[in-house]
């Protein structure tokens, strides 16, 4: 019995109609930025044909998360210039993704969302200070913003099933993390469907996939050299830890180890500045996710 749910979950991930292809936006941005003689002047003229998301974009562009200690931008062609083309690349996904899936009623998606940007600007933030690797630190911020997205996409495909299981099991009370009941209830876990789902439909960046499939793995040890997908779980628990929690939770206490700042080799202060950054951030973001 056990095998056939796994089996018929992972059949739906690759042949459900209900789950949402690649926003056409992005579909055309990434061709783009594939392409070596994609100019800053092509992307911008692809945003443009938006005018919702540029007006988004601009707004996104001088918060506090892009836009600090900069001069304010009014128009789209000058936020396209200061983010650069993988940075606007990222807000893209950021704005348009969570109009993609059906809403749940099962959970709050908007706090879904805003749980996955903090996350997203957290591990770009740490990325950039403890990552060399060039590919890391490119799929630092998409890493973070697709770490969960298996839990909307089990929400779509079994929508019964996992609605019941979100709101009958009584979550909330259980000391096991949400990713182990999942695997006891229907025999694979959300990092799992959601690694699927984005090589199958969206074919993100290896690294994306491979980072949201082991999110919940090894911590950073000090000493040891750190990988992306330990960037994004530490980020998630840092998220967790302040005022971006995840609507899905159960009574698990997912509290980073000791010494993890050392680990990362970050002091602090630094970590108080990320943090303090994210929420100044995210209260823009929010505005946008609540509006779209």
């Amino acid at each position: 019995m056990g095998a056939t749910v796994r089996e018929r979950i992972l059949e739906l991930v690759r042949t459900n109609a209900n789950l949402p292809p690649l926003p056409e936006i992005l579909f055309g941005l990434q061709k783009l930025m594939d392409d070596p003689d994609c100019e800053v002047e092509d992307v911008y003229r692809l945003i443009q044909t938006d005018p919702v998301l540029s007006g988004r974009l601009i707004t996104l562009a001088n918060s506090a998360l892009f836009g600090t200690g900069r001069e304010e931008t009014r128009n789209l062609q000058d936020a396209v210039v200061r983010l650069g083309m993988k940075q606007v690349m990222d807000l893209v996904y950021a704005l348009e993704l969570p109009k993609t899936f059906k809403k749940s009623k099962a959970f709050d998606q908007i706090e879904f969302w805003k749980h996955s940007m903090a996350v997203a600007f957290i591990t770009r933030s740490l990325a950039k200070k403890t990552l060399s690797n060039l590919d890391d630190l490119e799929s630092s911020f998409l890493a973070g913003l697709m770490h969960d997205v298996g839990i909307l996409v089990l929400d779509n495909i079994i929508p019964q099933e996992y609605f019941n299981f979100l709101t009958l099991k009584d979550l909330s009370s259980s000391d096991k993390p949400l990713e182990l009941i999942e695997e006891e209830e229907f025999k694979i876990a959300h990092p799992e469907v959601g690694t699927e789902f984005m090589k199958k439909w969206w074919s993100l960046p290896p690294k994306v996939a491979s980072a949201a499939l082991t999110h919940h793995g090894k911590r950073p040890v000090k000493g040891e050299p750190l990988t992306l997908s330990q960037v994004v779980s530490i980020s998630n628990c840092i998220a967790n830890m302040n005022e971006f929690a995840h609507p899905v939770t159960t009574a698990f206490e997912d509290s980073p180890e000791e010494g993890y700042l050392d680990a990362l080799e970050i002091s602090q202060e630094e970590l108080d500045v990320v943090v303090d950054t994210t929420v100044i951030g995210l209260m823009a973001a929010e505005t946008l996710l609540r509006s779209s």
